[in-house]
């Protein structure tokens, strides 16, 4: 019985070395050839970022033709602006290549890591065909090949521009194309902090038949200048006719709210600001902002809702 425990740890330790050395052979193989020096230029280049549930996953794809590159880029932070596409000429092409050749991503064909002792964290997908027909697989998941970091932080400086041109050529067409139909859900917080106060106004409001109760407000007030003194919680069911859905509608035209969507910024002195943070859904469409730093006409805004909030919930306080 010995004999066969020894005879099989023999065998795992020869198993073992096998794969450290085919591993070894492999990075100094790459290592040996000095990079990438294929002179085939790529024609797809597709990268593919998955932050699991983060939140912020995104997709690079490139085509190229005659040095004419077709950018597509899908963001999940902005998922409402779906499929963005632009070009690139010559410029762009060569420093994609050149950024491939930098961190030799020939020696990556094949890698397939995952980590399966972590629960979240993130993986990659990449995709690279070149015009002689070669091309290069790799994946992973919370494992990544050498010098994985440094493309990455590469491959987004090399995009940041383009990217940032997609998303300011999406936001102005959502812009325009605005919201329709009647307001049916309203998220608005307004929190102090630091020397801007204490106050607290947490709104989450829906029409019937959407959330139950469709009515949620807690409010810490000490100015009492909206609402009286001290803490209040409106927790409750309220018709379509008894709440101003109408007046809210009115304040999103007033202050042209529309302009306020995809706001986020943040103030210098952020510990000291209020925080905002809104959500109108309407049947078509949806306006979102937050931060402390605040859009034109924020002020005005602010007082007319909370005044409108006030003196609705009061009128139908049961």
């Amino acid at each position: 019985m010995r004999n066969v425990i020894n005879r099989a740890f023999v065998a795992q330790k020869r198993t073992i070395l096998f794969m450290s050395l085919f591993s070894l052979f492999h990075l100094v193989a790459c290592a040996s050839s000095g990079g990438d020096t294929s002179e085939s230029p790529i024609t797809r280049f597709t990268y593919q970022y998955d932050g699991t549930i983060g939140g912020d996953s995104h997709t690079y794809a490139v085509q190229i033709t005659d040095q004419t590159a077709t950018i597509t880029i899908e963001d999940g932070p902005h998922r409402d602006y779906e499929k963005m596409v632009d070009t690139a000429g010559v410029e762009f092409v060569q420093a994609l290549e050149n950024l491939c050749v930098k961190h030799n991503i020939k020696c990556w064909d094949g890698f397939n890591g995952y980590d399966r002792y972590v629960c979240d964290g993130n993986g990659f997908s990449l995709s690279v065909q070149y015009a002689d027909g070669k091309s290069v697989s790799a994946h992973g998941m919370n494992d990544f090949p050498h010098g994985y970091r440094d493309f990455y932080n590469d491959l987004h400086t090399l995009f940041e521009p383009y990217y940032q041109r997609m998303c300011a050529a999406a936001l102005k067409l959502k812009k325009e194309q605005g919201v329709h139909g009647h307001l049916t859900m309203m998220l608005m917080n307004f929190i102090q902090q630091g020397e801007s106060g204490n106050e607290r106004y947490e709104v989450l409001i829906s029409r019937t038949g959407i959330r139950k109760p469709n009515i949620d407000v807690s409010v810490h007030s000490e100015s009492g200048k909206f609402f009286p003194k001290g803490d209040h919680r409106y927790y409750t069911d309220l018709s379509d006719e008894e709440f101003d859905w109408s007046g809210f509608e009115a304040l999103v035209k007033k202050y042209d709210l529309v302009q306020w969507m995809d706001f986020h910024q943040t103030a210098e002195d952020y510990n000291n600001a209020e925080w905002f943070q809104m959500g109108f859904s309407f049947e078509d469409g949806h306006i979102s902002a937050m931060g402390t730093a605040y859009p034109k006409h924020y002020k005005a805004f602010r007082r007319d809702f909370l005044q409108l909030l006030s003196r609705t919930l009061e009128k139908n306080k049961k």
